[in-house]
């Protein structure tokens, strides 16, 4: 691609000149400004929209920080939808995205579009150290947190309602005659599933139910499997919340597995309603996310900031849903011995 100071040369013009009539200044002779532009037109030259930036301090840009676990991004069907949210709210407000993946637990240091003010601010979507977050802080960058691991109040955050989307779930079993009830998810370091939690005990005392520790198992985000297997041959619950719908289907498996049927044997309540959970034999009831809306929110938040419209982190908790599909089944009194 042609250079501005080829264009320059071709035009026999300075470099300013060249800049003043891309920039569409008016201190330029309307011929010198029309073979500038002919010249650019003809070797198909593009502006360098990080270079404006750097006079300008405006870059339009927003950048994207998500740390994929295990899962590539394509293949995580929460955090794809939350970053489609934040697509469709940039493209509303003009500005664009600048997507930087990386592998969990190797933030080693921050990425170059942060390094070299590419971006006028940050999401940061996923898991990130303690260290990569203290980073940011260096940097003075404007930062919203989608979903966090960890609650920090130096940003803004956007939140899922994990403790009332966990008492819908709960209270959801109790109602159908359930009372011992498993709870199955990810590491409870997890902010989001240690809410979870909360919620599930908080509506067990509630209800007046002991809570067991042997129906709880926390640990590994796919473990739902393992899980599930280990609470039918010890805890043989009767029903499974589970906090992640990808627990819930590894652990829908399980339960095949041991030849048991759901919900006749065992009913199972998932978290997050990503599209597979309808798709399940049978369809899986579990607690809707509104993971676009994370996204946009985010997208939102950060733009008051950087406008200046609010100087104090915001926090906003996203309400759920209660999905009622067919993986819950009524039980009789009978039922509980």
């Amino acid at each position: 691609m042609i250079t501005i100071d080829e264009i320059a040369r071709l035009a026999q013009v300075s470099k300013s000149t060249v800049s003043k009539a891309l920039n569409d200044r008016h201190d330029v002779s309307p011929s010198t400004k029309q073979r500038i532009l002919d010249i650019a037109k003809e070797h198909n030259f593009t502006p360098n929209i990080f270079g404006k930036s750097l006079k300008s301090k405006v870059t339009r840009n927003i950048g994207v920080i998500f740390t994929r676990e295990k899962l590539p991004l394509s293949n995580n069907t929460f955090f794809s939808r939350i970053l489609e949210g934040i697509e469709a709210e940039l493209a509303i407000n003009n500005y664009n995205l600048v997507l930087n993946i990386i592998p969990e637990n190797s933030e080693k240091e921050l990425p170059r579009m942060i390094r070299e003010r590419h971006v006028d601010g940050i999401i940061l979507i996923g898991i990130f150290s303690d260290s990569f977050v203290d980073k940011l802080l260096e940097y003075k960058i404007h930062v919203v947190q989608v979903d966090p691991k960890d609650d920090r109040s130096e940003f803004s955050q956007v939140f899922i309602d994990n403790e009332h989307g966990a008492y819908l779930a709960t209270q959801h079993l109790i109602d159908a005659g359930h009372e011992k009830i498993a709870f199955v998810s990810g590491e409870l370091s997890r902010l989001s599933f240690k809410q979870r939690l909360d919620g599930y005990i908080k509506t067990l005392k509630h209800n007046g139910i002991p809570v067991d520790e042997k129906l709880i198992m926390a640990y590994g985000l796919e473990e739902g499997y393992n899980q599930v297997k280990t609470l039918l041959q010890n805890g043989k619950p009767t029903a499974i919340f589970s906090a992640h719908d990808i627990n819930a289907l590894h652990g829908c498996k399980a339960v095949y597995d041991m030849k048991l049927r759901i919900p006749d044997d065992i009913s199972i309540v998932g978290f997050d309603d990503i599209w597979l959970s309808a798709v399940a034999t049978p369809p899986l009831t579990t607690v809707r996310v509104y993971k676009e809306e994370l996204g946009s929110i985010g997208v939102r938040t950060l733009l008051q900031t950087i406008s200046g419209k609010t100087t104090r982190p915001i926090n906003t908790v996203v309400p759920v849903k209660l999905i009622e599909r067919q993986s819950v089944r009524k039980l009789d009194a009978s039922k509980q011995q």
